[in-house]
C-alpha cells in the first residue's frame, strides 16, 4: 500500500469538494473524531459513512473555497498521519487507519 499517494490522492479529493470523491477513502463502518463534531453533532465521534456524509456534507457546503494542502506524510503500518494546512491558515494533523483494503477504519484530525 502506497500511503504517500493515499495522503495525495486524499488532499485531492477533499479540494474536489465532492463527497463521494472523499467518502471513496472510508470504510461502511468508520469512525472519525474531531473536536468540531462536538458543536455540530453533539458528540465528538462521528460513525458510519452515512453520518460522515452528513457531517461533512453540509462543513462543505459553508467552505465552497476549502483548499487543503499537503505539508508531509508520516507513514505507519496501514496508518498514515496527513499534516496539511487549509485555506484558513491553520495547520492540521488528520490520522487514518486503515483496513485490509486500504480504507479509513478510523480517523481523527487535530488542530493547531
Amino acid at each position: 500500500m502506497d500511503l504517500e499517494n493515499f495522503a495525495a490522492r486524499w488532499i485531492e479529493d477533499w479540494n474536489s469538494g465532492d463527497i463521494e470523491r472523499i467518502l471513496a477513502h472510508y470504510a461502511e463502518d468508520a469512525e472519525f473524531r474531531s473536536p468540531h463534531a462536538v458543536a455540530l453533532v453533539g458528540s465528538g465521534a462521528v460513525r458510519g459513512r452515512e453520518a460522515l456524509r452528513n457531517y461533512w456534507g453540509p462543513a462543505l457546503e459553508q467552505r465552497p473555497k476549502l483548499r487543503f494542502h499537503l505539508k508531509k506524510a508520516f507513514i505507519g503500518h496501514r496508518t498514515v498521519a496527513i499534516h496539511y494546512g487549509d485555506e484558513l491558515g491553520r495547520d492540521v494533523v488528520e490520522t487514518l487507519v486503515l483496513n485490509e483494503s486500504g480504507l479509513a477504519v478510523f480517523g481523527c484530525g487535530c488542530y493547531a
